[in-house]
């Protein structure tokens, strides 16, 4: 029996020397023994939606295992567990993709003995984010003298840009986003001017991010104004020449002129708030008193009217203040003559009618006068017959009308001489001179 187990003993002890020995390789005396190959297998890429927070990959391996990241600027990524033995599973962790940016890491696996594996990681851009908050449907509402502007804000991941619908709308922002990495909130302040009618008005803002791709807008609503209005003075009276005259306007809106621009001249026929209007009376060429009002008109829903009257005085023909001889201008062929007057407008003609004992037919001889400033006209008959008595009196005319001094002043002279000369000239020539 011992002798038997001995024996068996032995066996064993030789089979596993042999099988040692078959594993190993005998070289010049040296025993040396072949490592055994590692096994390590990952996927090349792994794919990410924007919204996806994590995602999981497969290792495939016969040995020990350990994860590094290079995120490059994916700061938001983790991974676990970061190292491993044999066949395993590593997640990725990250936060959802809300930029227009894709972005992408490197995940390398290298095992104990320093076989190394590298996998791709990318996420994707997000889609546009435009976003108001407080909701997509927004009204803001002015009074008509708005004194403050209000906010709206919203949240965007791209670029964008404002624009209103009406000029009477203005932002605090036109555009921006372009250095945008992630979904960023930004306030934007709205102002709008000061209505100047009393209808309300409505506008929009509208928000585009990333050339329209997304679009969002604000309402914008303002009260109408309550009209106040006022003139002063109510009342005119204007010379019949003419002059200017001022109205002083006081209103907090829109307002308009209306009047008889034959009689009257605006220097304007519309305004806002408060002005001082210059009017121009133009001359009246009549012997009639005129009037005519000017009428401020203001508000559309609710008028409000203010009129002003003028009174304009009537025209008055010019008047002869002196007419006669002068002293010593007697003569047996002439006779000089001086006509002094006033006048509110420019004299057109002037001249006198004549006539003598030798012939009772009355004359006319007038001149055109072309001084508008002139106060006298000098008058010298010349060709008259000697020894004849002769009857003159003087008229002027302008736009208003003609006068003379026929009824109030005739003058009556003779003229020099012994008796009457069969050449004197019947028909005399008339110089003048006007002062």
């Amino acid at each position: 029996m011992k002798t038997n187990r001995y024996i068996n003993i032995k066996a064993a002890l030789f089979i596993a020397a042999s099988a040692f020995i078959s594993a190993c390789t005998v070289e010049e005396g040296d025993l040396s023994v072949e490592p055994k190959s590692e096994q390590l297998s990952i996927i090349e890429t792994l794919q990410l939606n924007a919204n996806e927070t994590d995602k999981s990959f497969d290792i495939k391996s016969d040995v020990g295992w350990d994860v590094s990241v290079d995120k490059g600027n994916w700061s938001e990524l983790t991974i676990s567990p970061s190292s491993g033995t044999g066949n395993g599973q590593v997640t990725i962790y990250t936060d959802a993709n809300t930029t227009r940016q894709g972005r992408e890491a490197q995940i390398s696996i290298r095992t104990k003995g320093g076989v190394t594996q590298q996998m791709v990681v990318k996420q994707s851009l997000s889609e546009v984010i435009l976003e108001l908050v407080g909701g997509d449907s927004q009204t803001l509402s002015f009074e008509a003298s708005p004194e403050d502007s209000q906010n709206f804000t919203f949240s965007c991941n791209t670029t964008w840009e404002i624009t209103t619908s009406d000029s009477w709308i203005t932002c605090s922002e036109k555009s921006g986003g372009e250095a945008i990495t992630s979904t960023v909130s930004k306030t934007v302040s709205v102002n709008v001017e000061e209505i100047q009618t009393d209808v309300p008005r409505e506008g929009k803002v509208f928000i585009s991010a990333e050339n329209g791709a997304v679009t969002r807008q604000i309402s914008i609503t303002q009260e109408g104004k309550k009209i106040e209005l006022a003139v002063s003075p109510s009342t005119f009276n204007v010379v019949a020449i003419g002059e200017e005259k001022t109205i002083q306007i006081t209103c907090n809106a829109d307002w308009t002129l209306e009047y008889d621009n034959g009689i009257i001249l605006c220097d304007v026929t519309s305004g806002t708030g408060n002005k001082d209007v210059t009017v121009t009376c133009l001359p009246n060429n009549t012997e009639a008193e005129r009037k005519t009002t000017v009428t401020v008109k203001s508000g559309i829903q609710d008028i409000k009217t203010e009129t002003i009257e003028f009174t304009q005085a009537a025209a008055t023909k010019p008047v002869i203040q002196t007419f006669g001889l002068v002293e010593g201008s007697v003569t047996k062929n002439e006779a000089k003559f001086t006509i002094g007057f006033d006048t509110m407008y420019p004299i057109s003609s002037y001249g006198v009618f004549y006539w003598s004992d030798a012939d009772s037919k009355k004359q006319k001889l007038d001149f055109d006068n072309s001084d508008p400033n002139a106060k006298e006209f000098s008058v010298t008959l010349t060709g008259l017959k000697s020894m004849t008595q002769y009857y003159v009196y003087a008229y002027i005319k302008n736009d208003i009308g003609e006068v003379t001094t026929e009824g109030t002043n005739v003058v009556s002279f003779k003229t020099g001489g012994v008796k009457p000369n069969d050449d004197d000239n019947p028909a005399p020539n008339l110089s003048r001179r006007k002062k």
